[in-house]
């Protein structure tokens, strides 16, 4: 007897539940309270009192993770918590610059976000993308094609960099979504995880970093849908943990584990 493939029955469960889900979609975009970026989110500095090296350059490139909604205050955004982590463990100043949209998706951030990087080339690349794909309901062959198409430009641009793409948020947890679709959306986040990691499998310098999220409460900030301040706090901890801070002025990734915040 022939036997279905597993991929093809999850791809195959997940297109046969959008009619039904799209009135429960549309339901939760309407009720889901919009937060904007604090104020300075764009670009910032920790300088380290003695160091005399010239300051790690960070950049942070995608949606609104990068963009820092959630934080409540620039210092808290994602980025400045994994430069605060850097600096005191490599004991080094850093200035970080955030290159990030709400709402959007590898497609917007390969084609217009990536004109607006900065011209120095950065010593650490931090990427986020892939939830507004899956919510767009992007078919994960094309999503694919453009991660690649990502890492090769950021390579181009800062060929000495790791770029660490943070791995899809588990989706069946978020408190904004109710179910059936949390759980619709949390297997499409998980299939789109899988898409990431085999695509950047080989790459040169980009990395694929998952992060396994604790459903607690003060894990998302009020909106039920985006990282809290110690969320935030967490993930660039367990990012920091990816970066082996070499003698010499590079930063170098090392194989990439899976991240547990709790």
């Amino acid at each position: 007897m022939y036997a279905i493939p597993k991929a093809i029955m999850r791809r195959w469960l997940f297109w046969s539940t959008v009619p039904w889900l799209l009135p429960q979609a549309l339901w939760v975009k309407r009720r889901t309270p919009r937060f904007a970026a604090p104020a300075g989110a764009e670009r910032g500095h920790v300088d380290v009192a003695g160091s005399s090296s010239a300051r790690l350059r960070l950049l942070g490139l995608g949606d609104s993770i990068i963009a820092g909604v959630g934080a409540q205050a620039a210092e808290e955004c994602l980025s400045a918590r994994l430069a605060q982590q850097i600096a005191h463990r490599r004991q080094r100043s850093v200035e970080w610059t955030n290159v990030g949209r709400i709402g959007a998706t590898t497609s917007r951030v390969l084609g217009a976000l990536t004109q607006r990087l900065p011209s120095q080339p950065a010593d650490v690349i931090l990427v986020s993308v892939g939830v507004n794909d899956v919510t767009s309901l992007r078919r994960r062959e094309g999503w694919s094609q453009e991660i690649r198409a990502l890492a090769d430009t950021l390579a181009v641009h800062s060929p000495e960099a790791p770029v660490l793409f943070l791995g899809l948020p588990p989706m069946h947890v978020f408190p904004a979504l109710p179910s059936p679709l949390r759980q619709t959306l949390g297997l499409r986040a998980r299939l789109f995880d899988e898409t990431l990691a085999s695509t950047l499998a080989n790459h040169s310098r980009a990395r694929h970093v998952p992060i396994a999220l604790t459903a607690t409460p003060d894990m998302f900030c009020a909106d039920g849908f985006h990282p809290s301040p110690a969320a935030y706090a967490l993930i660039g901890a367990a990012l920091a943990d990816q970066l082996q801070i070499a003698g010499c002025s590079r930063i170098t990734p090392r194989p990439a584990c899976n991240l547990r915040l709790s």
